[in-house]
C-alpha cells in the first residue's frame, strides 16, 4: 500500500482517514447532546464494518451513537477523497447531534477556513490541500488535539463559541443532522475537489462464491493497518492487537501468515508485506517467534511451520521466482531449527517446546509456553503429556505439527528445485520422505483407525482433535486409512460431525462442553487444513461438504458483520463467551474455502 493514498491506517480509530506521505488526518467525532455521549468511533458496538470492494477505492460502514444511525461511504483516490454520510435513524432531534470532521497533521500544517465559500485550504507548507463540503459547516473550531475537543464537549456541550476560528493546525468542522442529514465532502491534494464525481457503490454480489471472496477481502482490508513502531503496513489479527496497550503492534506468527495467504488472491504486494512482517523477526537460530509485540517477544517458541505453504502459493499465482529467492533461505533455516530444537528423542518425530536458551518472553520454560507453540494453547491434547523442565519439551509427538513440517519440507523441495539448487532439493526430499514414513508408522493408531498424538512412552493420547486429519494435507496415509477416518470420525455425530464443521475436540470428549477456546469450539484453521487434506486425497464430495458447512457458519455471523476468532460448535455463535474476538482475520478462512471450492 503506497503512503501516497488515503487509508484507514489507525487501529484505534477505524473511521479515521490518514495520508501517510503528507501527514494529513481526518477524524470523525460524533456528539449526542441528549446522552452527552462523545464518540471517536473506536472499534466496538458503535461502528459496524461494511463492504470494502476489491480495488480499495470504496469503503462503507455504519455508526450508531445514542440511537442515531449513520451510513458512511468513503471514496479514496490516491491524494483525493470523498466522504458521504446519510442518516438512517434519528435518536434525537438532529439539531443536537453533531458530526465533527477533525483536520490535523504534522506540526507545520495550518488550515484556513474561508467563511464566504466554506472551503478549507492548507497553508504554511509546500503541499496543496483543499476541502469543500456540500453544505458549509455551521461552526469551525480550533483545538490542541482530539482530547481537547472532547473536553470542550464535556464541559460546555454543543452550543459554545469560544473556540470558533478561521485558521489553525487542528480544526473541527461541525455539522448537525438537522442541517445536514446527508452530506458530501470532497478533499484533494493538488486538485480542485469540486471536480471529483462520486462513484456509485457496486451492488452486492449474489453468487455465493463471489460473496465469499468479497467477505474475505472485507475482513482483511479492515484489519490492514499501520504499525507505527516498525514503520510498516501489515494486516493485524484484529485491530485490537495493534493498540498501544500491546506496544503498538502484534505479530502472531500463523495468523499473519494466513493473512498473507488470503491477500495473495487480491494484492500480491500486501501478501509480501505480511510475509516481511514475519521474516523481520526471524532469530539468528532460524526460529520464527510465536509472538512479537512492542512489549514482549516469545523467542523461545514458535508455531507450526506453514510459511512455505504461503510462499509456494504466491509463486503458483504469480510465477515470480524472485519471491522464492526472497524467502527460501529463511524458510530452510526455520525447518532446520525445528529438527535441531524439537526432535522427540529417537522417534524421528517432532514435538512442541520452549527453548530455555532463547529470549526472556512471558511463560518461558513452562508447560504453558510449550503448549503455546501449538497455537492450540489450552487443548486437552496436552493435558496428559509430561513436560520435561530440563529440555523444555512436551514429551509427545504431535500429529499436527509433524504433518505441517512434512508439508513444509515437501514444498521447500519444490522451491529449491525451481531455483535450480538441486542438491539442497534432494536433501530436503530425502528428509521429508523419511519423516512421512515415521508419521505413517508411529502416529497411526490401528485400534482406533485414526492418526493420533503419541507420548514418548508409546502411549497414544486419548483425546482427538481435527489435527488427526492433517496427515492427509501432507499426502500421508493410504486411501483406506483416510476412508476409515472419514467414516468413523469426520461425519460421525459423536465425533467431529455436526452442522458447522469440526469442533476442536470430539463431541464425546469430556472437555467438549467446556466451550472455552480450544476445548470444544470451532476454529477456522482446523477446518481449513482438513479441507486441504480432503482435496489432496481426492475426497471431493467430503471437501465440498466441509466447505459448505464452513460457509454456512461464516454467513450465520456475517449477517451482523461478525467474523469470529472461534465459534460455538452447537449454535455457531461468536460472542457467546468472552474469550473470542468478533472481527478476527483468520475467521475469513471459512469464506475462503467456499470461494475456492472447485
Amino acid at each position: 500500500m503506497t503512503p501516497h493514498r488515503w487509508w484507514t491506517w489507525n487501529s484505534e480509530r477505524p473511521a479515521e482517514l490518514i495520508h501517510l506521505a503528507s501527514g494529513l488526518q481526518i477524524t470523525p467525532v460524533l456528539y449526542a447532546a441528549s446522552k452527552e455521549r462523545i464518540s471517536l468511533l473506536n472499534p466496538g458496538p458503535e461502528i459496524t464494518f461494511g463492504r470494502r470492494p476489491v480495488g480499495d477505492a470504496l469503503i462503507e460502514f455504519t455508526t450508531e451513537v445514542a440511537g442515531t444511525v449513520l451510513q458512511w461511504q468513503y471514496e479514496l483516490r490516491d491524494g483525493d477523497f470523498i466522504i458521504q454520510w446519510q442518516v438512517l435513524q434519528h435518536g434525537e432531534w438532529g439539531l443536537r447531534f453533531w458530526v465533527n470532521l477533525c483536520l490535523t497533521g504534522t506540526k507545520d500544517l495550518n488550515f484556513v477556513y474561508d467563511r464566504q465559500t466554506g472551503q478549507i485550504s492548507e497553508a504554511g507548507t509546500n503541499r496543496s490541500f483543499s476541502l469543500t463540503s456540500e453544505k458549509k459547516p455551521l461552526l469551525v473550531t480550533q483545538h490542541q488535539d482530539l482530547e481537547a475537543l472532547t473536553k470542550e464537549y464535556q464541559d460546555h456541550g454543543y452550543f459554545y463559541l469560544a473556540s470558533r476560528t478561521e485558521s489553525g493546525s487542528f480544526l473541527a468542522l461541525r455539522f448537525n443532522l438537522e442541517e445536514a442529514p446527508s452530506m458530501n465532502i470532497r478533499g484533494s491534494l493538488g486538485n480542485d475537489p469540486m471536480k471529483l464525481i462520486p462513484q456509485e457503490f457496486p451492488k452486492p454480489p449474489t453468487e455465493p462464491k463471489e460473496q465469499a471472496l468479497g467477505a474475505m477481502h472485507d475482513v482483511i482490508a479492515w484489519n490492514h493497518v499501520w504499525d507505527a513502531v516498525n514503520q510498516r503496513p501489515y494486516t493485524a489479527l484484529s485491530r485490537f492487537w495493534n493498540k498501544k496497550k500491546f506496544g503498538g503492534f502484534g505479530v502472531w506468527l500463523n495468523d499473519i501468515l494466513y493473512n498473507a495467504w488470503m491477500w495473495s488472491f487480491f494484492d500480491v504486494n500486501r501478501a509480501l508485506e505480511n510475509l516481511d512482517a514475519v521474516f523481520a523477526h526471524q532469530t539468528d537460530t532460524g526460529n520464527f517467534p510465536c509472538l512479537v509485540t512492542g512489549n514482549d517477544a516469545w523467542l523461545d517458541r514458535t508455531q507450526p511451520p506453514i510459511a512455505a505453504f504461503v510462499v509456494w502459493s504466491l509463486y503458483e499465482k504469480t510465477g515470480r521466482t524472485d519471491i522464492l529467492e526472497r524467502y527460501a533461505t529463511g524458510l530452510m533455516r526455520n525447518l532446520d531449527w525445528w529438527w535441531s530444537k524439537r526432535q522427540l528423542g529417537d522417534t524421528g518425530l517432532l514435538c512442541f517446546g520452549t527453548s530455555l536458551d532463547a529470549g526472556d518472553g512471558l511463560y518461558k520454560g513452562t508447560k504453558l509456553a510449550a503448549k503455546d507453540e501449538s497455537t492450540m494453547d489450552n487443548s486437552p491434547l496436552h493435558d496428559p503429556v509430561p513436560f520435561d523442565e530440563v529440555s523444555g519439551l512436551l514429551l509427545a509427538a504431535d500429529v499436527g505439527v509433524n504433518s505441517m513440517a512434512a508439508l513444509d519440507g515437501e514444498l521447500l523441495e519444490r522451491i529449491f528445485n525451481e531455483l535450480g539448487e538441486l542438491d539442497t532439493a534432494q536433501q530436503l526430499g530425502e528428509r521429508t520422505v523419511t519423516h512421512k514414513q515415521r508419521i505413517a508408522e508411529w502416529l497411526w493408531d490401528e485400534s482406533r483407525g485414526i492418526f493420533a498424538n503419541r507420548m514418548i512412552s508409546g502411549e497414544f493420547v486419548s483425546t482427538l482433535a481435527p489435527t488427526s486429519f492433517f496427515p492427509m494435507a501432507a499426502g500421508i496415509g493410504s486411501k483406506d486409512q483416510s476412508q476409515r477416518m472419514i467414516q468413523g470420525y469426520l461425519n460421525h455425530p459423536s465425533k467431529f460431525g455436526g452442522e458447522f464443521g469440526l469442533p476442536s475436540v470430539t463431541r464425546d470428549d469430556p472437555t467438549y462442553t467446556d466451550n472455552v477456546y480450544w476445548r470444544g469450539r470451532i476454529w477456522s484453521p482446523l477446518n481449513f487444513w482438513v479441507w486441504q487434506g480432503l482435496k489432496r486425497q481426492g475426497f471431493i464430495k467430503e471437501s465440498e461438504q466441509l466447505a459448505e458447512q464452513s460457509w454456512e457458519l461464516f454467513k450465520k455471523n456475517w449477517k451482523q458483520r461478525l467474523c469470529g476468532e472461534n465459534f460455538n460448535a452447537e449454535t455457531g455463535e461468536v460472542l457467546d463467551q468472552p474469550d473470542t474476538d468478533g472481527f478476527y482475520s483468520w475467521g475469513a478462512l471459512l469464506a475462503a474455502m467456499k470461494a475456492l471450492e472447485n
